[in-house]
């Protein structure tokens, strides 16, 4: 792997890829054929050409998976694409899975947790980073969870439910690591408890995750809402037909969230602003098939592809990874910030040091990313500290970010109560 690199992440339900198990949600066969489908996906992977390429709606047999990455991913001169054996503790029809560049990426650790209906499987990547020590590797922890399907008030607390069992092993695990938590989500919009506790309610911030669509709009009451036809993910199917949804493009049901470490660059690692897309969605095929008509945002065979493929179309991200070369990171200068107290009311005493005299810039921020707060002021070398006046501040969390113009800096997270 380069000094520095550009991850692509990308996250599909296939539908009942492989799973003829008859009379199972009306997927046979003929109308959901696996060799069909594999060229369909290889020509959405040729155009998207992820490093990172999670799943769902998966067929359980291994043989299903050893076949999938021989006719998709390892043809021809290709032979780096790698996987995992598969965790099924739920014993589920359907599963979700991971594939890698393993030039780039190595796997360190797999676990399912045993979730309701559908296990939830973590995967501990980490980067093949030559610059870095030996054993002082960046890790991107990949979490990939196919949620409860269904509008009913059981259906929203199941989700619930298997969420909060994730964010519990997030906050034990992987506080303050690099993380992706993505899949079909089945939520139908964001006052459901199931998106609030990934993004606001949990109790321990450092296991918040952020939605990439918060700042350009993607987030509110998504379902049959032409407001946020740009989202959609489902469904790619207009007409009534077996295996597949109907109705055309109005929901938003697959997702690719990140933990704030890859929101704002806290380990190596930081998401590409406005990067996320929904591959084949151009806003203009709400209630529509994606291929009907001209679609804007693909070609051709490629919005064909993802018509005849699933009812979901596919998510992605992409990360900017910046690790330097040859730099022993213990000579590097360090901020050493804190705030005291934390959790804080009124006013608060932000210490760090300084490694260099120059303006130090103080932002708050909102955990939606809303900039609530800021303060430059020049300091010199050595350790400092200045208040920070948080009386009109209401209770919450928060993320305060701190800047020295040459580039140094450090975001703590702050609690106000």
């Amino acid at each position: 792997m380069k000094a520095q690199d550009t991850l692509t992440v990308m996250q599909y339900n296939l539908l009942y890829y492989g799973n003829y198990q008859s009379g199972y949600a009306d997927c046979y066969e003929t109308n959901n054929n696996t060799q069909q489908k594999d060229e369909y996906i290889r020509t959405i992977l040729d155009y998207v050409k992820p490093d990172i390429f999670t799943v769902c709606e998966f067929g359980a047999p291994q043989q299903l998976l050893d076949d999938f990455v021989r006719h998709n991913l390892n043809m021809g001169n290709v032979n780096y694409w790698q996987t995992d054996n598969i965790l099924n503790y739920a014993g589920s029809n359907i599963i979700n899975h991971i594939f890698y560049d393993s030039r780039k990426l190595g796997l360190r650790k797999h676990v399912a947790l045993r979730t309701n209906p559908r296990d939830t499987d973590i995967y501990e990547l980490y980067l093949k980073t030559p610059s870095l020590a030996a054993g002082d590797t960046v890790s991107l922890i990949c979490i990939v969870a196919h949620l409860k399907a269904g509008n009913t008030a059981s259906d929203r607390n199941r989700r619930f439910e298997q969420l909060q069992t994730t964010m519990y092993y997030v906050s034990q695990h992987y506080a303050k690591d690099n993380v992706l938590i993505m899949g079909d989500f089945n939520l139908y919009g964001a006052s459901e408890n199931g998106y609030k506790i990934l993004t606001q309610t949990y109790t321990d911030p450092d296991a918040l995750f952020k939605d990439p669509l918060y700042e350009v709009g993607g987030v509110g009451e998504w379902n049959y809402n032409s407001q946020f036809a740009p989202y959609h993910t489902q469904a790619t199917h207009r007409d009534n037909e077996e295996c597949f949804s109907s109705g055309g493009l109005d929901d938003r049901f697959d997702f690719i969230m990140m933990s704030y470490e890859i929101a704002y660059s806290y380990d190596h690692m930081r998401y590409v602003r406005n990067s996320f897309k929904a591959v084949g969605n151009d806003g203009k095929h709400f209630n529509k098939s994606v291929n009907q008509g001209t679609n804007t945002s693909v070609p051709v065979e490629v919005a064909n592809a993802l018509y005849g493929c699933s009812d979901h179309l596919p998510v992605t991200m992409k990360i900017f990874t910046d690790v330097s070369v040859g730099v022993d990171e213990s000579e590097m200068p360090s901020m050493e910030a804190s705030i005291s107290p934390n959790p804080a009311s009124g006013v608060a005493k932000v210490s760090f040091f300084n490694p260099s005299a120059g303006v130090v810039q103080f932002e708050l921020f909102s955990l939606q990313g809303q900039l609530l707060k800021r303060h430059s002021e020049h300091f010199v070398n050595g350790a400092q500290q200045v208040e920070m006046d948080l009386q009109d501040v209401p209770e919450g969390f928060y993320l305060l970010r701190i800047r020295h113009q040459k580039g140094w800096g450090q975001t703590i997270k702050v609690v106000v109560k």
